[in-house]
Protein backbone atom coordinates (compact mmCIF):
# COMPACT_ATOMS: atom_id res chain seq x y z
CA UNK A 1 0.00 0.00 0.00
CA UNK A 2 1.38 3.40 -1.00
CA UNK A 3 0.09 6.69 0.21
CA UNK A 4 -0.36 9.24 -2.55
CA UNK A 5 0.72 12.81 -2.18
CA UNK A 6 -1.77 14.89 -0.27
CA UNK A 7 -3.57 17.28 -2.60
CA UNK A 8 -3.94 20.89 -1.64
CA UNK A 9 -7.60 20.53 -2.56
CA UNK A 10 -9.94 17.83 -1.31
CA UNK A 11 -9.36 14.99 1.12
CA UNK A 12 -6.28 12.86 1.62
CA UNK A 13 -5.96 9.77 -0.59
CA UNK A 14 -4.47 6.32 0.11
CA UNK A 15 -3.96 4.02 -2.89
CA UNK A 16 -4.78 0.36 -2.15
CA UNK A 17 -2.33 -2.19 -3.59
CA UNK A 18 -3.75 -5.03 -5.72
CA UNK A 19 -3.49 -7.71 -3.06
CA UNK A 20 -7.17 -7.97 -2.21
CA UNK A 21 -8.35 -11.09 -0.39
CA UNK A 22 -11.57 -12.79 -1.43
CA UNK A 23 -13.95 -13.08 1.54
CA UNK A 24 -16.95 -14.86 0.03
CA UNK A 25 -19.45 -13.99 -2.69
CA UNK A 26 -18.77 -10.48 -3.96
CA UNK A 27 -16.89 -9.38 -0.84
CA UNK A 28 -13.19 -8.49 -0.83
CA UNK A 29 -10.89 -7.35 1.98
CA UNK A 30 -7.88 -5.02 2.16
CA UNK A 31 -5.80 -3.98 5.16
CA UNK A 32 -5.61 -0.28 5.97
CA UNK A 33 -2.56 1.72 7.08
CA UNK A 34 -2.22 2.08 10.87
CA UNK A 35 -2.98 5.80 10.79
CA UNK A 36 -6.53 5.04 9.64
CA UNK A 37 -7.35 2.48 12.31
CA UNK A 38 -9.02 5.06 14.59
CA UNK A 39 -11.26 6.15 11.71
CA UNK A 40 -12.96 2.82 11.11
CA UNK A 41 -16.33 1.67 12.42
CA UNK A 42 -16.62 -0.73 15.36
CA UNK A 43 -19.29 -2.41 17.47
CA UNK A 44 -19.78 0.67 19.64
CA UNK A 45 -19.81 3.19 16.80
CA UNK A 46 -20.95 1.36 13.64
CA UNK A 47 -21.56 4.52 11.59
CA UNK A 48 -18.73 6.82 12.64
CA UNK A 49 -16.15 6.29 9.87
CA UNK A 50 -15.43 9.36 7.72
CA UNK A 51 -13.52 7.21 5.22
CA UNK A 52 -14.79 6.67 1.66
CA UNK A 53 -13.84 4.09 -0.97
CA UNK A 54 -13.11 5.26 -4.52
CA UNK A 55 -13.01 3.19 -7.72
CA UNK A 56 -11.10 5.03 -10.47
CA UNK A 57 -11.78 8.25 -8.60
CA UNK A 58 -15.54 7.69 -8.24
CA UNK A 59 -16.99 7.04 -4.80
CA UNK A 60 -18.58 3.65 -4.30
CA UNK A 61 -21.37 3.02 -1.83
CA UNK A 62 -23.41 2.95 0.21
CA UNK A 63 -20.90 3.09 3.07
CA UNK A 64 -21.32 1.35 6.48
CA UNK A 65 -22.95 -1.62 4.70
CA UNK A 66 -23.62 -4.89 6.49
CA UNK A 67 -20.90 -7.41 5.69
CA UNK A 68 -23.44 -10.04 4.67
CA UNK A 69 -25.04 -7.54 2.28
CA UNK A 70 -21.65 -6.74 0.74
CA UNK A 71 -21.10 -10.45 0.14
CA UNK A 72 -24.56 -11.18 -1.29
CA UNK A 73 -25.49 -7.98 -3.15
CA UNK A 74 -22.25 -6.23 -4.13
CA UNK A 75 -22.96 -3.10 -6.20
CA UNK A 76 -20.06 -1.17 -4.63
CA UNK A 77 -21.15 -1.49 -1.01
CA UNK A 78 -18.36 -1.26 1.57
CA UNK A 79 -17.53 -1.04 5.27
CA UNK A 80 -14.40 0.29 7.00
CA UNK A 81 -14.25 -1.99 10.03
CA UNK A 82 -11.55 -2.47 12.70
CA UNK A 83 -8.51 -1.73 10.55
CA UNK A 84 -9.68 -3.23 7.24
CA UNK A 85 -12.09 -2.40 4.44
CA UNK A 86 -14.69 -4.92 3.29
CA UNK A 87 -15.96 -3.97 -0.17
CA UNK A 88 -17.45 -5.01 -3.47
CA UNK A 89 -16.64 -3.60 -6.87
CA UNK A 90 -19.22 -1.68 -8.84
CA UNK A 91 -19.88 -4.58 -11.23
CA UNK A 92 -18.89 -7.64 -9.19
CA UNK A 93 -15.55 -8.10 -10.96
CA UNK A 94 -12.27 -9.16 -9.33
CA UNK A 95 -10.46 -6.00 -8.10
CA UNK A 96 -7.09 -7.74 -8.54
CA UNK A 97 -7.58 -8.16 -12.32
CA UNK A 98 -10.16 -5.61 -13.52
CA UNK A 99 -7.52 -2.91 -14.07
CA UNK A 100 -9.19 -0.31 -11.87
CA UNK A 101 -7.54 1.73 -9.11
CA UNK A 102 -8.99 1.64 -5.61
CA UNK A 103 -8.27 4.37 -3.10
CA UNK A 104 -9.38 5.52 0.34
CA UNK A 105 -10.38 9.12 0.94
CA UNK A 106 -11.36 10.92 4.10
CA UNK A 107 -14.37 13.22 4.08
CA UNK A 108 -13.34 16.75 4.98
CA UNK A 109 -15.21 18.47 7.82
CA UNK A 110 -17.84 20.91 6.73
CA UNK A 111 -16.86 24.57 7.10
CA UNK A 112 -19.41 25.11 9.87
CA UNK A 113 -18.42 22.12 12.01
CA UNK A 114 -16.65 24.25 14.61
CA UNK A 115 -19.66 26.49 15.07
CA UNK A 116 -21.85 23.39 15.40
CA UNK A 117 -19.62 22.00 18.16
CA UNK A 118 -19.61 25.35 19.93
CA UNK A 119 -23.39 25.40 19.78
CA UNK A 120 -23.75 22.09 21.58
CA UNK A 121 -21.01 22.70 24.15
CA UNK A 122 -21.75 24.03 27.64
CA UNK A 123 -21.51 27.82 27.78
CA UNK A 124 -18.50 27.64 30.09
CA UNK A 125 -16.30 25.23 32.00
CA UNK A 126 -18.77 25.45 34.87
CA UNK A 127 -20.23 27.95 37.33
CA UNK A 128 -17.68 30.43 38.61
CA UNK A 129 -17.10 31.24 42.27
CA UNK A 130 -15.66 34.28 44.00
CA UNK A 131 -15.37 35.10 47.69
CA UNK A 132 -18.63 36.48 49.18
CA UNK A 133 -18.80 39.55 51.41
CA UNK A 134 -18.36 37.41 54.51
CA UNK A 135 -16.97 33.90 54.99
CA UNK A 136 -19.46 31.20 54.09
CA UNK A 137 -19.13 28.49 56.73
CA UNK A 138 -19.75 24.82 56.06
CA UNK A 139 -19.87 21.61 58.08
CA UNK A 140 -18.88 18.30 56.49
CA UNK A 141 -20.69 15.39 58.13
CA UNK A 142 -19.06 12.09 57.22
CA UNK A 143 -15.44 11.85 56.06
CA UNK A 144 -15.46 8.78 53.88
CA UNK A 145 -14.37 8.95 50.26
CA UNK A 146 -17.09 11.39 49.18
CA UNK A 147 -16.83 13.58 52.27
CA UNK A 148 -13.09 13.89 51.77
CA UNK A 149 -13.49 14.80 48.07
CA UNK A 150 -16.11 17.47 48.74
CA UNK A 151 -14.19 18.88 51.71
CA UNK A 152 -11.13 19.35 49.51
CA UNK A 153 -13.18 21.32 46.99
CA UNK A 154 -14.74 23.60 49.61
CA UNK A 155 -11.40 24.17 51.33
CA UNK A 156 -9.93 25.33 48.03
CA UNK A 157 -12.57 28.02 47.35
CA UNK A 158 -11.85 31.56 48.48
CA UNK A 159 -14.29 32.78 51.10
CA UNK A 160 -15.71 29.31 51.78
CA UNK A 161 -14.65 27.89 55.14
CA UNK A 162 -14.97 24.47 56.70
CA UNK A 163 -16.12 25.23 60.23
CA UNK A 164 -16.83 21.62 61.27
CA UNK A 165 -15.48 18.17 60.46
CA UNK A 166 -17.61 15.33 61.84
CA UNK A 167 -17.08 11.58 61.65
CA UNK A 168 -17.57 8.63 63.99
CA UNK A 169 -13.82 7.91 63.78
CA UNK A 170 -11.80 10.61 65.62
CA UNK A 171 -8.64 9.52 63.83
CA UNK A 172 -10.27 10.19 60.45
CA UNK A 173 -11.33 13.65 61.61
CA UNK A 174 -7.81 14.54 62.73
CA UNK A 175 -6.33 13.14 59.53
CA UNK A 176 -8.68 15.32 57.44
CA UNK A 177 -7.97 18.41 59.52
CA UNK A 178 -4.22 17.91 59.09
CA UNK A 179 -4.46 17.14 55.36
CA UNK A 180 -6.40 20.34 54.65
CA UNK A 181 -4.58 22.47 57.22
CA UNK A 182 -7.83 23.27 59.03
CA UNK A 183 -6.45 24.06 62.47
CA UNK A 184 -9.40 26.34 63.26
CA UNK A 185 -12.10 23.84 62.28
CA UNK A 186 -14.15 22.38 65.10
CA UNK A 187 -14.42 18.60 65.19
CA UNK A 188 -16.68 15.97 66.65
CA UNK A 189 -18.17 12.52 66.34
CA UNK A 190 -21.81 13.66 66.63
CA UNK A 191 -23.50 15.80 63.98
CA UNK A 192 -25.89 17.53 66.41
CA UNK A 193 -23.33 20.04 67.70
CA UNK A 194 -22.51 21.16 64.16
CA UNK A 195 -26.19 21.64 63.31
CA UNK A 196 -26.69 23.70 66.47
CA UNK A 197 -23.83 26.06 65.63
CA UNK A 198 -25.45 29.34 64.48
CA UNK A 199 -22.35 30.24 62.47
CA UNK A 200 -22.73 27.25 60.14
CA UNK A 201 -24.46 28.26 56.91
CA UNK A 202 -24.52 24.94 55.08
CA UNK A 203 -23.90 21.26 55.73
CA UNK A 204 -22.53 18.59 53.42
CA UNK A 205 -24.14 15.27 54.38
CA UNK A 206 -22.03 12.36 53.20
CA UNK A 207 -23.11 9.77 55.74
CA UNK A 208 -24.34 6.24 54.91
CA UNK A 209 -27.56 6.47 52.92
CA UNK A 210 -29.95 5.17 55.60
CA UNK A 211 -28.99 8.14 57.82
CA UNK A 212 -29.87 10.82 55.27
CA UNK A 213 -33.42 11.42 56.44
CA UNK A 214 -32.47 11.67 60.12
CA UNK A 215 -29.75 14.25 59.52
CA UNK A 216 -31.24 16.20 56.59
CA UNK A 217 -34.53 16.85 58.36
CA UNK A 218 -32.71 18.18 61.42
CA UNK A 219 -30.42 20.31 59.23
CA UNK A 220 -33.36 21.99 57.51
CA UNK A 221 -35.11 22.54 60.85
CA UNK A 222 -31.89 24.20 62.04
CA UNK A 223 -32.06 26.59 59.07
CA UNK A 224 -29.07 25.20 57.17
CA UNK A 225 -28.60 24.86 53.44
CA UNK A 226 -28.03 21.20 52.59
CA UNK A 227 -25.79 19.44 50.10
CA UNK A 228 -27.04 15.85 50.34
CA UNK A 229 -24.95 13.10 48.77
CA UNK A 230 -26.93 10.84 46.44
CA UNK A 231 -29.20 9.00 46.78
CA UNK A 232 -31.44 11.47 48.55
CA UNK A 233 -32.67 8.51 50.65
CA UNK A 234 -33.01 4.72 50.51
CA UNK A 235 -36.83 4.72 50.26
CA UNK A 236 -39.41 6.93 48.57
CA UNK A 237 -41.17 7.82 51.86
CA UNK A 238 -37.87 8.96 53.38
CA UNK A 239 -37.11 10.96 50.24
CA UNK A 240 -40.50 12.67 50.43
CA UNK A 241 -39.95 13.51 54.10
CA UNK A 242 -36.63 15.19 53.25
CA UNK A 243 -38.22 17.15 50.40
CA UNK A 244 -41.06 18.27 52.67
CA UNK A 245 -38.54 19.50 55.25
CA UNK A 246 -36.63 21.33 52.52
CA UNK A 247 -39.73 23.10 51.21
CA UNK A 248 -40.74 24.15 54.71
CA UNK A 249 -37.28 25.56 55.45
CA UNK A 250 -36.85 28.03 52.61
CA UNK A 251 -33.22 26.87 52.33
CA UNK A 252 -31.27 25.49 49.35
CA UNK A 253 -31.16 21.76 48.61
CA UNK A 254 -28.52 20.24 46.36
CA UNK A 255 -28.48 16.48 45.73
CA UNK A 256 -25.15 14.91 44.82
CA UNK A 257 -26.22 14.00 41.27
CA UNK A 258 -22.91 15.43 40.12
CA UNK A 259 -23.13 13.95 36.61
CA UNK A 260 -25.64 16.68 35.78
CA UNK A 261 -22.84 19.19 36.22
CA UNK A 262 -20.39 17.60 33.78
CA UNK A 263 -19.64 19.18 30.40
CA UNK A 264 -20.28 15.75 28.81
CA UNK A 265 -23.89 15.35 29.91
CA UNK A 266 -24.63 19.07 29.64
CA UNK A 267 -23.56 18.98 26.00
CA UNK A 268 -25.78 15.94 25.38
CA UNK A 269 -28.67 17.80 26.95
CA UNK A 270 -28.01 20.72 24.61
CA UNK A 271 -28.11 18.36 21.63
CA UNK A 272 -31.52 17.13 22.77
CA UNK A 273 -32.89 20.61 23.47
CA UNK A 274 -31.75 21.83 20.05
CA UNK A 275 -33.75 18.96 18.50
CA UNK A 276 -30.73 17.64 16.61
CA UNK A 277 -31.87 14.05 17.12
CA UNK A 278 -35.55 14.56 16.34
CA UNK A 279 -38.14 12.84 18.52
CA UNK A 280 -36.23 10.41 20.74
CA UNK A 281 -37.58 6.89 20.56
CA UNK A 282 -34.98 4.91 22.53
CA UNK A 283 -32.45 5.68 25.25
CA UNK A 284 -29.93 3.16 26.53
CA UNK A 285 -27.45 3.64 29.36
CA UNK A 286 -25.03 1.32 31.08
CA UNK A 287 -22.46 1.32 33.84
CA UNK A 288 -19.88 -1.42 33.93
CA UNK A 289 -17.75 -1.29 37.07
CA UNK A 290 -14.18 -2.53 37.02
CA UNK A 291 -13.73 -5.73 39.01
CA UNK A 292 -11.92 -3.86 41.80
CA UNK A 293 -14.52 -1.09 41.96
CA UNK A 294 -17.44 -3.49 41.89
CA UNK A 295 -15.96 -5.77 44.52
CA UNK A 296 -15.43 -2.84 46.88
CA UNK A 297 -19.21 -2.44 47.28
CA UNK A 298 -19.52 -6.06 48.40
CA UNK A 299 -17.22 -5.57 51.38
CA UNK A 300 -18.44 -2.13 52.48
CA UNK A 301 -21.69 -1.10 54.17
CA UNK A 302 -23.31 -0.80 50.74
CA UNK A 303 -23.74 -4.59 50.62
CA UNK A 304 -26.51 -4.29 53.22
CA UNK A 305 -29.57 -3.24 51.22
CA UNK A 306 -31.15 -1.95 54.42
CA UNK A 307 -28.43 0.70 54.63
CA UNK A 308 -27.94 1.44 50.92
CA UNK A 309 -31.33 0.67 49.39
CA UNK A 310 -29.57 -1.78 47.09
CA UNK A 311 -26.92 -0.99 44.52
CA UNK A 312 -29.45 0.17 41.92
CA UNK A 313 -30.52 2.85 44.43
CA UNK A 314 -27.13 3.80 45.82
CA UNK A 315 -25.13 3.69 42.57
CA UNK A 316 -27.54 3.79 39.67
CA UNK A 317 -29.69 6.66 40.91
CA UNK A 318 -27.01 8.73 39.10
CA UNK A 319 -27.94 7.24 35.74
CA UNK A 320 -31.70 6.95 36.24
CA UNK A 321 -31.77 10.58 37.38
CA UNK A 322 -29.91 11.48 34.18
CA UNK A 323 -32.66 9.86 32.07
CA UNK A 324 -35.26 12.13 33.67
CA UNK A 325 -33.04 15.22 33.58
CA UNK A 326 -31.84 14.82 29.98
CA UNK A 327 -35.32 14.23 28.57
CA UNK A 328 -37.23 16.40 31.07
CA UNK A 329 -39.69 13.62 31.86
CA UNK A 330 -40.29 10.81 34.33
CA UNK A 331 -40.84 7.04 34.17
CA UNK A 332 -44.34 5.60 34.03
CA UNK A 333 -43.55 1.88 33.66
CA UNK A 334 -40.49 0.12 35.12
CA UNK A 335 -39.32 -3.48 35.08
CA UNK A 336 -36.09 -5.03 36.32
CA UNK A 337 -34.17 -8.29 36.67
CA UNK A 338 -30.95 -8.85 38.55
CA UNK A 339 -29.11 -10.81 41.17
CA UNK A 340 -25.86 -11.98 42.68
CA UNK A 341 -24.06 -14.20 40.16
CA UNK A 342 -20.28 -13.79 40.06
CA UNK A 343 -19.94 -13.45 43.83
CA UNK A 344 -22.51 -15.99 44.98
CA UNK A 345 -20.45 -18.84 46.35
CA UNK A 346 -18.97 -19.84 49.71
CA UNK A 347 -16.10 -17.54 50.79
CA UNK A 348 -12.70 -19.24 50.88
CA UNK A 349 -11.87 -17.24 54.04
CA UNK A 350 -13.62 -14.57 56.15
CA UNK A 351 -11.02 -11.87 55.35
CA UNK A 352 -8.49 -11.23 52.59
CA UNK A 353 -5.69 -11.18 55.17
CA UNK A 354 -6.51 -14.79 56.04
CA UNK A 355 -7.02 -16.08 52.49
CA UNK A 356 -4.61 -18.44 50.74
CA UNK A 357 -5.89 -17.49 47.27
CA UNK A 358 -5.47 -13.75 47.76
CA UNK A 359 -2.40 -13.48 45.45
CA UNK A 360 -4.48 -14.75 42.51
CA UNK A 361 -7.81 -13.12 43.41
CA UNK A 362 -8.76 -10.12 41.21
CA UNK A 363 -11.20 -9.01 43.93
CA UNK A 364 -8.67 -8.79 46.77
CA UNK A 365 -9.01 -5.80 49.08
CA UNK A 366 -7.14 -2.62 48.09
CA UNK A 367 -9.04 -0.01 50.12
CA UNK A 368 -10.41 1.44 46.87
CA UNK A 369 -12.86 4.35 47.33
CA UNK A 370 -12.32 4.43 51.08
CA UNK A 371 -10.73 6.99 53.40
CA UNK A 372 -9.10 4.65 55.91
CA UNK A 373 -7.27 5.78 59.00
CA UNK A 374 -3.71 4.65 59.65
CA UNK A 375 -4.94 1.96 62.04
CA UNK A 376 -7.48 0.71 59.49
CA UNK A 377 -4.81 0.52 56.81
CA UNK A 378 -2.46 -1.35 59.15
CA UNK A 379 -4.99 -4.01 60.13
CA UNK A 380 -8.17 -3.80 58.01
CA UNK A 381 -9.38 -7.18 59.26
CA UNK A 382 -9.67 -5.84 62.81
CA UNK A 383 -12.24 -3.35 61.50
CA UNK A 384 -13.99 -5.80 59.16
CA UNK A 385 -12.84 -3.84 56.12
CA UNK A 386 -11.24 -6.58 54.03
CA UNK A 387 -13.96 -9.20 54.35
CA UNK A 388 -14.36 -11.65 51.50
CA UNK A 389 -16.58 -10.50 48.64
CA UNK A 390 -17.95 -13.98 48.03
CA UNK A 391 -21.22 -14.47 49.86
CA UNK A 392 -24.41 -16.52 49.86
CA UNK A 393 -26.92 -13.83 50.83
CA UNK A 394 -28.72 -11.74 48.21
CA UNK A 395 -29.05 -8.33 49.81
CA UNK A 396 -27.01 -6.84 46.97
CA UNK A 397 -26.65 -7.68 43.27
CA UNK A 398 -23.62 -7.80 41.00
CA UNK A 399 -25.67 -7.28 37.83
CA UNK A 400 -29.07 -5.74 37.14
CA UNK A 401 -31.04 -4.76 34.06
CA UNK A 402 -33.82 -2.16 33.98
CA UNK A 403 -36.33 -1.61 31.19
CA UNK A 404 -38.70 1.33 31.19
CA UNK A 405 -41.18 3.50 29.37
CA UNK A 406 -41.16 7.24 30.02
CA UNK A 407 -44.05 9.65 30.26
CA UNK A 408 -43.09 11.20 26.89
CA UNK A 409 -43.25 7.80 25.14
CA UNK A 410 -39.51 7.14 24.97
CA UNK A 411 -38.52 3.59 25.84
CA UNK A 412 -35.21 2.58 27.29
CA UNK A 413 -32.88 0.22 29.08
CA UNK A 414 -30.17 0.50 31.69
CA UNK A 415 -27.81 -2.11 33.02
CA UNK A 416 -25.31 -2.21 35.87
CA UNK A 417 -22.59 -4.87 35.97
CA UNK A 418 -19.59 -5.45 38.24
CA UNK A 419 -17.62 -7.46 35.70
CA UNK A 420 -15.67 -4.72 33.88
CA UNK A 421 -12.28 -6.15 32.81
CA UNK A 422 -10.26 -2.92 32.58
CA UNK A 423 -12.00 0.17 33.91
CA UNK A 424 -15.32 1.46 35.15
CA UNK A 425 -17.27 2.86 32.22
CA UNK A 426 -20.56 4.61 31.51
CA UNK A 427 -22.08 4.51 28.02
CA UNK A 428 -25.11 6.24 26.55
CA UNK A 429 -27.05 5.88 23.29
CA UNK A 430 -29.99 8.00 22.16
CA UNK A 431 -31.90 7.04 19.01
CA UNK A 432 -34.15 9.65 17.41
CA UNK A 433 -35.98 9.98 14.12
CA UNK A 434 -33.22 12.23 12.76
CA UNK A 435 -30.01 10.93 14.31
CA UNK A 436 -28.31 8.64 16.80
CA UNK A 437 -26.01 9.77 19.62
CA UNK A 438 -23.37 7.42 21.08
CA UNK A 439 -21.06 8.40 23.92
CA UNK A 440 -18.62 7.10 26.52
CA UNK A 441 -18.39 9.27 29.62
CA UNK A 442 -14.86 8.21 30.63
CA UNK A 443 -13.59 9.12 27.15
CA UNK A 444 -15.35 12.49 27.33
CA UNK A 445 -16.60 11.92 23.81
CA UNK A 446 -19.83 11.40 21.90
CA UNK A 447 -20.84 11.32 18.25
CA UNK A 448 -24.05 12.22 16.45
CA UNK A 449 -24.73 10.24 13.27
CA UNK A 450 -27.56 11.52 11.10
CA UNK A 451 -30.13 9.43 9.28
CA UNK A 452 -29.61 11.69 6.25
CA UNK A 453 -26.41 10.29 4.66
CA UNK A 454 -25.50 13.74 3.31
CA UNK A 455 -25.26 15.28 6.77
CA UNK A 456 -21.80 15.19 8.31
CA UNK A 457 -21.37 13.21 11.52
CA UNK A 458 -20.64 15.33 14.60
CA UNK A 459 -17.96 14.45 17.11
CA UNK A 460 -17.82 16.21 20.51
CA UNK A 461 -14.95 15.79 22.95
CA UNK A 462 -13.51 17.17 26.18
CA UNK A 463 -10.00 16.38 24.96
CA UNK A 464 -7.45 18.81 26.39
CA UNK A 465 -9.67 20.03 29.22
CA UNK A 466 -8.74 19.48 32.86
CA UNK A 467 -12.01 18.55 34.52
CA UNK A 468 -11.36 16.93 37.91
CA UNK A 469 -13.54 14.47 39.83
CA UNK A 470 -16.53 12.89 38.10
CA UNK A 471 -15.60 14.54 34.79
CA UNK A 472 -15.84 18.03 36.28
CA UNK A 473 -19.15 17.33 38.00
CA UNK A 474 -17.85 17.55 41.58
CA UNK A 475 -16.52 21.10 41.31
CA UNK A 476 -19.42 22.30 39.15
CA UNK A 477 -22.06 20.92 41.53
CA UNK A 478 -20.41 22.32 44.66
CA UNK A 479 -19.99 25.80 43.17
CA UNK A 480 -23.58 25.78 41.84
CA UNK A 481 -24.77 24.96 45.36
CA UNK A 482 -22.68 27.64 47.05
CA UNK A 483 -23.66 30.29 44.49
CA UNK A 484 -27.33 29.51 45.13
CA UNK A 485 -26.77 29.68 48.89
CA UNK A 486 -25.34 33.21 48.68
CA UNK A 487 -28.08 34.35 46.30
CA UNK A 488 -26.02 34.59 43.11
CA UNK A 489 -27.84 31.92 41.10
CA UNK A 490 -31.17 30.07 41.07
CA UNK A 491 -31.71 27.04 43.26
CA UNK A 492 -30.28 23.92 41.57
CA UNK A 493 -33.29 21.83 42.64
CA UNK A 494 -36.56 23.68 42.09
CA UNK A 495 -39.41 21.18 42.12
CA UNK A 496 -40.53 18.16 44.09
CA UNK A 497 -40.46 15.98 40.98
CA UNK A 498 -36.92 17.03 40.11
CA UNK A 499 -35.77 16.13 43.62
CA UNK A 500 -37.54 12.76 43.69
CA UNK A 501 -37.36 11.47 40.10
CA UNK A 502 -34.08 9.57 40.36
CA UNK A 503 -34.97 7.98 43.71
CA UNK A 504 -38.50 6.96 42.68
CA UNK A 505 -37.11 5.51 39.43
CA UNK A 506 -34.45 3.50 41.27
CA UNK A 507 -36.67 2.23 44.09
CA UNK A 508 -39.27 1.17 41.52
CA UNK A 509 -36.62 -0.83 39.68
CA UNK A 510 -35.61 -2.52 42.92
CA UNK A 511 -39.25 -3.27 43.73
CA UNK A 512 -39.69 -4.83 40.30
CA UNK A 513 -36.56 -6.95 40.74
CA UNK A 514 -37.63 -8.32 44.10
CA UNK A 515 -41.31 -8.91 43.17
CA UNK A 516 -40.77 -10.00 39.53
CA UNK A 517 -43.52 -7.60 38.48
CA UNK A 518 -43.67 -4.46 36.38
CA UNK A 519 -44.20 -1.27 38.37
CA UNK A 520 -46.59 1.40 37.11
CA UNK A 521 -45.93 4.91 38.43
CA UNK A 522 -48.60 7.56 38.92
CA UNK A 523 -48.50 11.31 39.47
CA UNK A 524 -48.71 10.90 43.24
CA UNK A 525 -45.45 8.94 43.27
CA UNK A 526 -43.66 12.19 42.41
CA UNK A 527 -45.66 14.38 44.78
CA UNK A 528 -45.52 14.91 48.53
CA UNK A 529 -47.99 12.91 50.59
CA UNK A 530 -50.99 14.84 51.81
CA UNK A 531 -51.22 15.30 55.55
Amino acid sequence: MVRAKTSTKGPDRWILARSFRHSGGMRWVSDLPPELSSDTDNNDFPYRSPLRLLEDGRELGPAHALHATIQDSGDGRYSFWLGVVYFSTSDGSDPNTNGRAYAVGRVSPRPDSRSVLRAIAPSSAGPQWSAPDRPFRCAVLGLGNRGRALARIVAGLAGAEIAWLVDTAPARVEQMRADLNLAEARTGTDFVAALCDPEVDAVFITLPDHLHRLVAEQAFRAGKHVFLEKPIATTAPDGKAIVAAWQASGRILQIGHVLRGTPFYQAIRNVIRQDRLGPIRVISLSEQLSVAHGASFLRRWHSDAGRSGGLIVHKSCHDLDLVCWLLDTRPRLVGSLGGLSTFKKPPPAPFCSQCSVRPECPYADTGLHENRTKAERTDPSAYGLDRCVFRLDETIVDNQVVSFELENGTRGTYYLAMQGPIRSERRITLIGDSARLDGVFEDGRFTVTYTDPDRERLAWSTKGRKLGGHGGGDLSTVTSFLNACVGRSPAPIKTVRDALAGLVFATSAERSRTTHQMVTLEDEDFQLDKV
